[in-house]
């Protein structure tokens, strides 16, 4: 049902794309974006016989988060660009209460994750330089799971996996000054069939750097099979997102 509406969208903002005001084809383009990603968080989280369900709001993870820091940026000249996309989190989601039995009486479960997740792809704007893109990439998720499931042994696990993708962006102009991006992906690789969807509004300044104000939906459906921890991740990372892009 996700995909059959991420097609939708994509065809619907593809018809109606525009490109920006005419750039010149021979100088190189940039954008750097540092940004804010107010991640919620569900799903599941499971090593071995032990699982844990995850539903974590933004407030959730900033009362919990120790670090967090995202960035996005593009170069490139003429129809072709290559992006980056880095994200890294590090937070501490509330204990939960194990069932009882097989665990004692109030024995806990706490979870530590530690999540890298690095994008990079070309993109190839067929109608030139601010118009829509066929876009190409891979995207590396890095996650250190640590749980601590009561007075048991403490289970660790550092799953990474590549995941392949082709996708689209479009730039769809409102006004002199507001315009509004699509991006949706999906793909294959270390996980099962991932997909992205993103959708921004932006407020050009007279600098042509942009105030950006959105929202991000990603998911990921990922398992190792190993003979000491299985792991299996199905989470949704989903939430607003707010950041300046220089140009």
């Amino acid at each position: 049902m996700i995909m059959n509406w991420i097609r939708i969208v994509a065809f619907i903002l593809l018809a109606g794309s525009s490109p920006l005001q005419a750039q010149d084809a021979d100088s190189w383009n940039w954008k750097i974006a540092p940004y804010l990603w107010g991640i919620n968080m569900s799903g599941d989280v499971s090593i071995g016989p032990i699982k844990q369900d995850v539903d974590v709001s933004f407030s959730d993870i900033l009362s919990n988060m120790e670090l967090a820091g995202q960035v996005y940026a593009e170069f490139g000249k003429s129809d072709h660009s290559v992006h980056f996309d880095y994200t890294y989190l590090r937070l501490r989601p509330e204990p939960s209460t194990l069932p009882s039995p097989p665990f004692l009486p109030g024995a806990e479960l706490s979870t530590k994750l530690t999540v890298n997740i690095f994008e990079t792809a070309y993109n190839y704007y067929w109608k030139g330089p601010g118009g829509p893109a066929l876009v190409l990439g891979a995207r590396m998720t890095d996650m250190k799971t640590r749980m601590n499931p009561g007075r048991l042994e403490t289970r660790v696990s550092g799953p990474d996996w590549w995941d392949y993708f082709v996708g689209i962006k479009t730039h769809n102009p409102i006004s002199r000054n507001w315009d509004f991006d699509f991006y949706g992906t999906v793909g294959t690789g270390g996980s099962d069939l991932p997909w992205t969807l993103a959708a921004t509004f932006g407020r050009r300044f007279a600098s042509n750097n942009r105030l950006l104000l959105g929202f991000r939906l990603w998911g990921v459906d990922y398992s190792q099979n190993n003979s000491t921890a299985p792991v299996a991740l199905d989470l949704k990372y989903y939430g607003a997102v707010i950041g300046y892009e220089f140009n």
